[in-house]
């Protein structure tokens, strides 16, 4: 569907959404509206066969109010969780165009808290801010009309009440409320959700090294942060909630003043009107309270944007070429400084290659700029005979894969993992993978085969069958040039001999950069680029 087509549902679902919230709301007034007429009605003791209009519009409006708000639910829910996984995508994408260079001033559960909670958070502008306010404008604009019909002076009075709750929670709420108060309160959930993946992430280091208790103070600090947010934000809804009761009080008092005159059914419907509007109108203080919140994430998402790519695109791309030769001359690689410089390299189409060197000397920041992760500080490296600064980087990426010591497999079945490489592969497309990275006999072992959840990080699979996994994952990603790092790292020997074949069997299909330490890696290949040395040509 073209986007036209999409917003223009889109449109059509959030208008019928507010109307059957509109709807929802008058049935909830004439509820008790029409149950005011039927008691002071019935009590001047009519024959009740007059009655009976009033006794099926209770039931019909008591009825209605919970279909109307059913459907106005079901409605704009729908269209607030279709903007958030738009939200969402949005944010993966800029997350993609900035990382990993981009994110190394962020903290990991920051980032998380920015993909989850912000995005859900705007969520809050449909369903609590605007939707609240559209449907309460809209019935108390019907309410006001019917009660202007009965009685023009009580129609006034009405209207003047809802005109000064709508202008005195606006400004009261959002003073109390104040934009100050959003950021604070999305700070301190983004501190709070990166202390707290530090907590699962490095808990055992922290006791280790002493550093609980100064962690637990720092934590404390967010969370009494937040719940002072919060307590301001619940004192405003009761300020709210204080003013419609002032409003509606003086209200309730003008009217039956200045209706004494009019027949006595009619005073009872008078009277209740302005009681009757206080639902929505308190609703109101509710949806000011969210919107400072509401603000600070659009603001926290947007900063994504603003933050400057690592690598630039060129505005018209080269074409993709067809071989996939890799030659490196006089490359400089680093982030803020240059690690590594005047690196020569020539890997022809299914060579295998090695690169070693100490810890700290570049070897998986060569790796990121082989796959245009981060600019080259110097020299050129050419793909196929096209510099990569001229090729996007997607592309470069789709020539290129990278599979580290730590590669992410995700809390899902082992097809679920695999489709993250190709969403429309089959079962046969999937074995045949895991048969090239050593582990299609295995799957086909187990008993739900594909299917089988592998537990968080992969915890329900060994070490090497996690990077067997990883691996064929991608293999499905149909890259003609494979760069590993560190790949039998964490494997026992017989493990790492195994993984080491199925990776050199790659070639000649594909060239295989390895990037390791291990001299047992080491001696199974012919060509060995040493790091940290003098500038290396081969």
């Amino acid at each position: 569907m073209s986007r036209e087509g999409r917003d223009g549902k889109r449109a059509r679902r959030l208008g019928l959404g507010v109307l059957m919230g509109v709807l929802a709301q008058l049935s909830a007034i004439g509820l008790l509206l029409a149950a005011a007429w039927l008691i002071v009605r019935a009590a001047q003791q009519p024959p009740v066969l007059y009655l009976m209009v009033a006794i099926v519009s209770v039931r019909a409006f008591g009825i209605a109010r919970a279909v109307f708000r059913y459907v106005e639910r079901l409605l704009t829910h729908d269209v607030a969780l279709r903007d958030a996984t738009a939200d969402r995508v949005g944010v993966y994408r800029q997350l993609n165009r900035i990382a990993p260079a981009g994110l190394t001033g962020q903290r990991r559960g920051d980032v998380v808290s920015r993909v989850v909670t912000d995005v859900q958070t705007r969520q809050d502008r449909l369903l609590r801010i605007r939707l609240p306010w559209w449907t309460g404008l809209l019935a108390a604009a019907v309410v006001v009309g019917v009660v202007a019909a009965l009685d023009l002076r009580s129609g006034l009075v009405v209207a003047a009440g809802v005109a000064l709750s709508a202008v005195s929670i606006r400004a009261t709420v959002a003073r109390i409320t104040a934009r100050r108060d959003g950021r604070l309160a999305a700070a301190a959930r983004g501190r709070l959700a990166a202390d707290m993946s530090q907590v699962v992430l490095a808990g055992p280091d922290l006791v280790a090294y002493g550093a609980g208790d100064r962690f637990r103070r720092e934590t404390g600090r967010s969370i009494d942060e937040l719940a002072a947010a919060q307590r301001r934000g619940a004192g405003a809804v009761g300020l709210a909630s204080a003013i419609v009761l002032a409003v509606t009080g003086a209200a309730v008092a003008l009217v039956a003043a200045w209706s004494a005159g009019a027949p006595v059914v009619v005073i009872g419907v008078l009277v209740l009107a302005p009681i009757a509007l206080s639902e929505p109108l308190e609703a109101w203080g509710d949806a000011e309270r969210h919107r400072p919140s509401v603000a600070d994430a659009d603001a926290r998402v947007a900063a994504l944007a603003d933050l400057p790519a690592p690598v630039v695109d060129p505005d018209q791309p080269a074409a993709l070429p067809t071989g996939w030769s890799l030659r490196l001359r006089g490359v400089a690689v680093g982030w803020d400084t240059t690690l590594v410089d005047g690196l020569d390299l020539d890997l022809e189409q299914g060579d295998v290659v090695a690169v070693t060197g100490p810890s700290g000397i570049g070897k998986s920041t060569l790796a990121y700029t082989l796959l245009r992760l981060i600019e080259p500080r110097g020299g050129s490296v050419l793909l196929g005979g096209v510099d990569i600064r001229d090729l996007a980087s997607d592309e470069v990426r789709s020539r290129i894969g990278y599979l580290g010591q730590d590669e992410i497999i995700f809390d899902t079945t082992i097809r679920e993992n695999l489709r993250i490489a190709d969403p429309d592969v089959d079962e046969e497309g999937a074995l045949a993978a895991l048969d090239r990275a050593g582990l299609g006999d295995f799957v086909r072992s187990l008993p739900r085969g594909l299917d089988t959840p592998v537990g968080e990080h992969g915890s329900r699979l060994s070490g090497g069958e996690r990077q067997r996994l990883a691996l064929a994952r991608l293999m499905l990603g149909e890259h003609r040039i494979v760069v590993v790092d560190e790949p039998t790292e964490h494997l026992d020997a017989p493990t790492a001999r195994a993984l080491m074949d199925d990776l050199l069997s790659l070639a000649p299909e594909r060239s295989v950069i390895v990037i390791s330490h291990a001299p047992e890696v080491l001696e199974r290949i012919d060509r060995v680029v040493q790091l940290g040395a003098a500038p290396v040509r081969l």
